[in-house]
């Protein structure tokens, strides 16, 4: 089985494909991407952001009415700055608390350990209790092999604490009672003693051996289910006590993430570790569903293989100063430098677009799932098998008579919703109407924001 890491790995070599090959082209088969270099030392770069997420989600005519979703978000902070102990602060607080309730974790693991190695001692006993009982088992033998081995416990067990009056004792001792062990493993009730071949004073010691050892079989099985019953309760409640401990923890574990500065390179010549700036890239993802109909009315009944949809990503690359900006008793900064914009086109599959949110979640969270949901992995069997509820059997309805007019219904209703398979030409007739779409949804936005922040356009 391939390791976390290793499929990482592969999902997001797989995705950097996904997306080189959906990358629209022009004509010449050049990729369309548009890029705007945004340069300013007098007014924050905030609002490039939020102006570009708002044209591409609302609706017109104030924006795109694409479905947008951040993807991707990395930064560095040169080291002598002051965001970058500013960061680090709040992130160690993050990891602190995080760390904080994880050990209440790690002691509920050892906990669930200790009662799933419990359980399974109960149920082997509680094996030998069912195979002794008829009514539960049908094989001869197993009931007596398994009334032999609750005797022999008896015996080893609770008759030994009375010491020289024990059974054990009486045969090997100087009293040479040495037919009561095989007396008291022969004997099925009080009647059976009388007939078995012993003398008298055997067959009184027997008969008060057996009624203590009928006494403790009854309790003991009752006693032993009851406790059963309480672990398997306590170990659900440790479980359920498990993840909400989890799920006080995961927030700091997805914030201390999030606050974390990715690993740069130490030639990068955008930081400089005495300077007060950093480097930071966003990328935004939009896309559009491109219905069939809209090519031809008659393509709505048809049956298509894939979906496709019109898609955006918007990659900002800031290269910022950071100003502490003071308000009341807080203190935030605000970002002033450059940014640079990149439009980029694609059109993609719903499957595909699925194999993009499940790269960008797995990478989100892979920290979070390591120290959380995996790790009660190799016990998820047993728990599974402890806490499962029984369910009462269902009673069976019976039928009612059939209905004519409802089968003629749903005949006429399945005749009428027949689709037609899709041609391999009217797929690509849809797939070209989605590459259209992305490169005019490209241009305008990149042709919208310059003219809104008075660019020279053409």
């Amino acid at each position: 089985m391939a390791s976390p890491e290793k499929i990482q790995s592969d999902l997001k070599e797989e995705v950097q494909n996904i997306k080189k090959n959906s990358l629209v082209r022009l004509k010449n088969k050049e990729p369309v991407e548009y890029h705007i270099t945004y340069d300013t030392f007098g007014q924050t770069l905030e609002p490039i952001y939020f102006w570009v997420l708002d044209f591409l989600k609302n609706d017109a005519p104030s924006g795109l009415g694409l479905d947008v979703s951040k993807v991707e978000e990395e930064f560095e902070a040169s080291p002598g700055g002051a965001f970058f102990g500013e960061l680090g602060a709040r992130a160690t607080v993050m990891q602190d608390r995080a760390m904080a309730i994880l050990k209440y974790v790690n002691g509920i693991i050892k906990e669930i350990i200790n009662l799933i190695y419990d359980l399974r001692e109960y149920d082997m006993r509680l094996a030998v209790y069912n195979d002794a009982d008829p009514k539960k088992q049908k094989d001869k033998e197993k009931v007596q092999a398994a009334e032999y081995s609750l005797k022999s416990v008896w015996m080893d067990q609770v008759d030994i604490k009375m010491g020289l009056g024990s059974i054990n004792n009486l045969t090997r001792g100087d009293l040479q009672f040495v037919t009561l062990r095989d007396g008291f493993m022969q004997a099925k009730d009080l009647k059976n003693i009388n007939s078995l071949d012993l003398n008298k004073r055997v067959k009184i010691i027997l008969k008060k051996k057996l009624e203590e050892y009928s006494k403790w079989r009854v309790y003991s099985e009752k006693e032993l289910r009851k406790r059963y019953s309480i672990e398997r309760n306590y170990l659900r409640s440790q479980v359920d006590s498990l993840k909400l401990y989890t799920k006080w923890a995961r927030p700091y574990l997805r914030a201390a993430q999030k606050l974390g500065m990715k690993e740069g390179k130490v030639s990068n010549p955008v930081l400089v570790s005495t300077f007060n700036n950093m480097q930071m890239e966003l990328s935004l993802f939009a896309k559009k569903l491109v219905k069939p109909e809209r090519i031809f009315p008659s393509y709505k009944k048809l049956k298509f293989d894939n979906k496709y949809y019109a898609c955006l990503q918007i990659d900002f690359e800031y290269r910022t100063a950071p100003q502490a900006v003071r308000s009341g008793q807080s203190t935030h900064f605000a970002h002033v430098g450059i940014v640079d914009i990149f439009f980029r086109a694609y059109v993609l599959t719903e499957e595909q677009i699925k194999k993009i949110d499940m790269q960008e979640v797995h990478e989100d969270m892979s920290l979070v799932e390591h120290l959380t949901d995996h790790s009660l992995k190799n016990l998820q069997e047993d728990l599974d098998y402890y806490l499962e509820e029984e369910k009462p059997e269902e009673e069976e309805k019976p039928e009612g008579r059939p209905n004519p007019l409802k089968a003629l219904k749903d005949i006429f209703s399945g005749l009428g919703g027949l689709t037609k398979n899709a041609s391999k030409y009217q797929e690509d007739k849809v797939k070209n109407e989605a590459s259209d779409a992305a490169k005019n949804l490209c241009l305008v936005a990149y042709d919208v924001f310059k003219k809104s922040h008075r660019m020279i356009t053409w």
